[in-house]
């Protein structure tokens, strides 16, 4: 087993190949830049200088020459200094000019020639201007501008042969460019198919093991648990085959305990059910009875009861009111905890759940003096629940609401339609609860510090039961409270996509009266 026989072995080799041809291509470039560069330095700075030095040349000598001839034909006033500095500027010219192309073999010869022509006119315009060569004649004038006219003649030569260099660097550059050009693109075609082979090579020989191995583990999760990996590929694939197989193999075994497992946890489920049914319907009997004896004591006693002996029955009633209340809370918390009602799920009428159970607390609330108000959409808001479990959750929370509330205090019980959700929300006005202990909401036999030293009776699973029937329902029940200024419940169901409502058979209420449009 080599390194090349691995996924990285062939993802080294296929880097080195794109490191390659990015380094070809940077050092083809390079050097095309650098040759380049050269060639258009030449071009810019010593070609540009000796085509201005020759330019200007022949403008300082045109200006002598212009100044000669004023000399000649005048008296000579005003002309001799400008001719003296012209000729000045001309020497600058013709030095910087033989520097320039001092390097350059086909140009010296043409400038040397160019100079001896310059020279020449020079030597001959001073002799006369300055009178060294006698008195001025006419043929003066003559001769000078042959002289002159051969200047012009070497001057034309030296300004073609740098227009001819200034042609072959500026086509030799081309040439380079062309030549980089083509190398970077031969470079990169050849790079890229070698690229592209190494790719696919690399995708042929990960990629089919992959295949291979996705429809033995479909297999698997299918629940063939006799399918195995194909151990083939790559070095890394062929680990990951192996370990699938060694899964598969351990997942085989463990199904068999699983089986095991589950049939126990069934039997203890059953046992836990078993358990709470018959503790609550046990618990049921007696209960009946005390409170049966209990009221009958006190008719039949009333009268003769002390005070205290009232307090006692008093105990004794709350206290059976309050075991009766918590079986009930268990066996439904049994009920719901188990999601048994999911079969009977139908299309229900939100608005209607909501106006029974304002019904169903109108008693308690005028006895708490609490006013219970409704408010909704004004349209049917469809749902799909059980009817009986939704409207449990309901009551569990605006009964919560009242028992909370102060004496003349509010319920508003509000239905909303929000984004696709049902919002049933219950807002009172009442005790609210500490800001540390909302994290705690919803645990089991949890009640507010405020409400145990408040006495107000209850057995800490209401919430706990709006919960679960919510989680059921694929909704959530949101709490928002402030203490001493109230509490906001909300209760989120999923709207039904499409349906009509009803009522199961021997169903809820169906009062006159409907929620009221906000």
């Amino acid at each position: 087993m080599t390194r090349r026989d691995s996924v990285r072995g062939h993802v080294v080799l296929l880097l080195l190949c794109m490191v390659f041809l990015v380094a070809a291509i940077a050092v083809a470039g390079t050097l095309g830049a650098t040759r380049l560069a050269r060639d258009v330095g030449v071009l810019t700075e010593d070609l540009r200088s000796a085509a201005y030095s020759n330019l200007a040349l022949r403008q300082r000598l045109s200006e002598a020459q212009a100044d000669a001839r004023g000399w000649a034909l005048s008296d000579g006033s005003g002309y001799a200094d400008a001719y003296r500095l012209a000729l000045s500027a001309a020497e600058v010219e013709i030095d910087r000019l033989e520097r320039l192309v001092a390097d350059d073999p086909a140009m010296r010869p043409k400038v040397r020639a160019e100079v001896r022509a310059a020279r020449g006119w020079m030597g001959f315009s001073q002799r006369v201007v300055t009178g060294e060569a006698g008195p001025y004649r006419p043929a003066y004038l003559t001769r000078g501008q042959r002289l002159f006219d051969a200047f012009l003649d070497r001057h034309q030569e030296v300004s073609e042969g740098l227009d001819g260099e200034v042609d072959a660097l500026v086509a030799q550059a081309r040439d380079r460019v062309r030549a980089t050009v083509g190398f970077v693109v031969l470079t990169s075609v050849l790079g890229l198919l070698a690229t592209a082979l190494l790719g696919l090579r690399l995708v042929r020989r990960v990629s089919e093991p992959l295949h291979a191995m996705q429809a033995s583990v479909e297999r698997l999760s299918a629940g063939d648990l006799a399918a195995r990996v194909t151990t083939t590929g790559p070095r890394e694939v062929r680990r990951v085959a192996a370990a699938l197989n060694a899964l598969a193999v351990e997942n085989q075994e463990s199904r068999g305990r699983e089986a095991q497992v589950v049939d126990r946890l069934r039997a203890l489920d059953r046992a836990k059910d078993d358990f709470v049914s018959t503790v609550s319907h046990e618990l049921r009997t007696p209960l009946t009875s005390i409170a049966g004896y209990v009221e009958l004591f006190a008719d039949g006693f009333e009268e003769g009861c002390s005070a205290q002996q009232q307090g006692m029955l008093t105990v004794v009633r709350r206290n059976v009111d309050r075991l009766r209340t918590l079986i009930e809370d268990l066996l439904t918390l049994s009920s719901v905890e188990a999601e048994a009602f999911r079969t009977s799920f139908d299309v229900l009428d939100l608005s209607h759940l909501a106006t029974d159970v304002a019904h169903d607390v109108a008693d308690m609330a005028a006895r708490a003096g609490v006013r219970v108000h409704t408010s909704g959409p004004g349209y049917p808001v469809l749902v799909n629940g059980d009817a009986g479990q939704l409207s449990r959750a309901l009551l569990n929370l605006v009964s919560n609401a009242v028992k909370f509330s102060v004496d003349g205090g509010e319920v508003l019980i509000r239905l909303t339609d929000t984004d696709g959700n049902a919002v049933v929300s219950v807002v009172d006005n009442g005790l609210g609860i500490p800001s540390p202990e909302l994290a705690t909401l919803g645990t089991r036999f949890f009640r507010a510090s405020n409400a145990l030293e408040a006495e107000i009776p209850g057995t800490g699973l209401g919430l706990r039961i709006v919960q679960t029937i919510a989680d059921n329902h694929g909704g959530r029940l949101v709490v928002e409270s402030v203490e001493g200024q109230g509490t906001t419940a909300r209760l989120v169901v999923p709207r039904a996509l499409d349906g009509v409502a009803r009522v199961p058979a021997g169903g809820i209420k169906r009062p006159e009266t409907a929620i009221t449009p906000e």
